[in-house]
């Protein structure tokens, strides 16, 4: 509920809102997987192997967005937790 009478104006500090808008590939990201996994699980797939399965594979789709859109520093960080968890390793604290 707005504190602003109607027709009143916003203020400066308060940011514009846009609609949020949803892509055709967000919704097939959002459903293809959940009927992907439930496949591959009843197709007698062990669900460990799905969840590993669709993890990595959301990985790579979040790793090439972030390429795609030059973002190093998230880039940077999924690569590293994808080497230590190759490695089956935990991130050492400073």
């Amino acid at each position: 509920m707005s504190t602003h009478p109607p027709g009143a104006s916003a203020s400066a500090s308060e940011p514009s809102r846009t609609p949020v808008r949803v892509t055709p590939a967000q919704i097939t990201g959002i459903t293809v997987f959940p009927v992907l996994g439930a496949a591959l699980a009843l197709q007698g797939m062990p669900v460990n192997d799905v969840l590993t399965l669709l993890a990595g594979c959301g990985a790579i789709g979040a790793g090439t967005i972030a390429a795609a859109g030059g973002g190093r520093h998230l880039l940077t960080a999924l690569a590293a937790a994808a080497v230590r968890a190759a490695a089956g390793t935990e991130p050492h604290s400073k």
